[in-house]
């Protein structure tokens, strides 16, 4: 019975079933069947196309051509095909993933920050303002050993003072300039810088790691589209092929029951009217069958052009190439190796460890958070005013023309410990909680390396008990054929014969398809590419 895989936006895939095409030829559309038969005659060819006469309504197995950019029924044979490698590296170009590019981007720019981070900042202020008339006139005082010392008298020229407001807008005059300038040279910060540094690493690395993820998840998403894919395409050639046997069936019994102008030596007494009956039945279950396939065909190549985008030509179609299982890169392992690539590969694995290594960091600079700075202090200060004359002995107060230089050393100390030590408990906790998601995730992920192992190691076996069921599950058919042709045939027998061998080939294309999936679902699991470059065919002969 046909299977209809779950196919969300972003799942599923693999390649049509055509076996005559490569993957450098666009392949011919494949020819559709003739028209389902009716009880009743059915038109010839010849009159089916007379211009007098309308067209057949076309059925689920003689679909017409799709439009361009219709994911349903045949596609055009001019639209581009791309195959599973092809489409890959396409969707690997999806916002999702650029946007994890463009969120590393920003991450390195705060290690870079982080490693330049002992870069003392200048601080700088600048004012300009309306400077005060000050005149300075040299003085000469004999000083008590009958010496003469001259200094300077600074003084508004007007007389007043400037320390009232009165007096000082009275003497306002050209443009006061002033310039400071303070910045510290850190020495020594006890782990700080080294410290802020690491948790920024950290970071980078997360964020690799996230870009990675997504990586991943893209690859098993397109993996399962495109198997889905070949899995609705195969669906449909075996259910093309069982509508030919029908029909080949219904000439039989309808010749064998004849009709109004048949006569007596060429009617079968022996076949049972319910034959046709039987028949048509049958002929429902495969119509339905097909609007399954028809269905899951449409949603999983919608679903691959939508992982494409932009990126993708548009409107594409896959390559035809046959469903056969892919092949574990050197063989099946045991399942130890798998989870031993698990633990080292696997970027969610790589992500817990170091979001520990992040919090450990965290705790440390919460640590020294405790103990000052060490640095260097250098400060400096200018000003002018331009109608202010500069003194040289003796000073004006306030001291208007001046430049100076203060360097020391200097220790900050933020004596803030109540805080320091909530901080501190609570990066300590959170370290905690890191490892211990770290070893959760170890479990977790190696239940799920588990799951697909065990998945593939089934789909193999399944693979193999179908290819041999198909076998004599045809060998049935063929006899049952035979006895119908020379007359001597139940079409009841053949009908279960005929289910028989379309059940077996069904459970044949999920059995490959489900190998498929779990191959892409363990590669997913360890963290890298399981699947060999070139995947031979299935063992033995293709079942048909």
């Amino acid at each position: 019975m046909l299977v209809a895989p779950q196919t969300v936006s972003g799942q599923g895939a693999t390649q049509p079933s055509e076996t005559t095409s490569s993957p450098t030829s666009q392949p011919a559309s494949p020819q559709p069947p003739a028209p389902r038969p009716t009880p009743v005659t059915t038109p010839s060819p010849k009159s089916a196309t007379q211009p007098t006469q309308a067209p057949e309504p076309r059925g689920i197995f003689n679909l017409p051509q799709a439009a361009a950019g219709d994911p349903y029924g045949p596609q055009p044979t001019d639209a581009p095909r791309l195959t599973r490698d092809q489409v890959v590296r396409y969707a690997l170009q999806n916002p999702l993933i650029k946007a994890a590019e463009a969120e590393l981007e920003a991450m390195q720019q705060v290690l870079q920050k982080a490693k330049f981070a002992w870069i003392p900042t200048v601080r700088t202020s600048v004012a300009i303002a309306p400077g005060v008339n000050i005149e300075c006139d040299d003085v000469t005082i004999p000083t008590t050993t009958g010496a003469e010392q001259s200094f300077q008298y600074c003084r508004p020229p007007g007389g007043g003072s400037i320390y009232n407001i009165r007096d000082f807008l009275s003497q306002i005059g050209g443009v006061l300039v002033r310039f400071n300038f303070d910045l510290v040279v850190p020495l020594y910060t006890f782990g700080k810088f080294k410290n802020v540094k690491k948790m920024a690493a950290s970071g980078v690395a997360l964020r690799k790691l996230e870009r990675e993820r997504y990586r991943q998840e893209t690859v098993l998403r397109v993996y399962q589209a495109f198997a889905t894919l070949q899995l609705a395409r195969e669906s449909i050639a075996i259910l093309d092929e069982a509508w030919s046997v029908l029909k080949k069936a219904r000439g039989v019994i309808e010749k064998d029951l004849g009709d109004e102008d048949s006569e007596p030596e060429e009617i079968n007494e022996e076949r049972d009217p319910a034959d046709l009956t039987r028949l048509e039945l049958v002929e429902l279950e495969i119509e339905e069958r097909m609007y399954q396939a028809r269905a899951i065909e449409a949603q999983a190549l919608a679903a691959l052009r939508a992982m494409g985008g932009k990126a993708a030509p548009t409107n594409f179609d896959i390559v035809e190439t046959p469903l056969v299982p892919d092949a574990l890169d050197g063989g099946m392992q045991p399942v130890a190796h798998y989870r031993d690539l698990s633990a080292t590969n696997r970027p969610e694995a790589k992500q817990a460890g170091e979001f520990v290594e992040l919090r450990k960091a965290a705790e440390k600079l919460a640590r020294s958070n405790f103990l000052p700075d060490l640095g260097l202090i250098v400060q400096g200060k200018f000003q002018y005013v331009s109608s202010a004359d500069t003194p040289t002995e003796l000073y004006y107060s306030p001291y208007y023309n001046y430049n100076l230089l203060f360097v020391a050393l200097g220790l900050q100390w933020n004596l803030n410990f109540h805080n320091y030590t909530w901080d501190l408990r609570k990066a300590r906790a959170e370290r905690l909680a890191a490892e211990h998601r770290h070893d959760a995730a170890r479990v977790l992920l190696g239940l799920e390396v588990d799951r697909a192992y065990q998945n593939v190691r089934q789909s193999m076996h399944r693979v193999d008990l179908t290819t041999r069921a198909i076998k004599k599950s045809r060998q049935l058919v063929a006899d049952q054929q035979v006895k119908e042709t020379i007359g001597g045939g139940d079409f009841e027998k053949l009908a279960r014969a005929l289910q028989s061998w379309g059940e077996w080939r069904f459970k044949h294309v999920e059995a490959i398809y489900s190998h498929n999936i779990a191959v892409a679902e363990l590669s997913r699991a360890v963290g890298k590419p399981l699947i060999a470059a070139t995947a031979p065919a299935a063992p033995g002969p293709q079942p048909n």
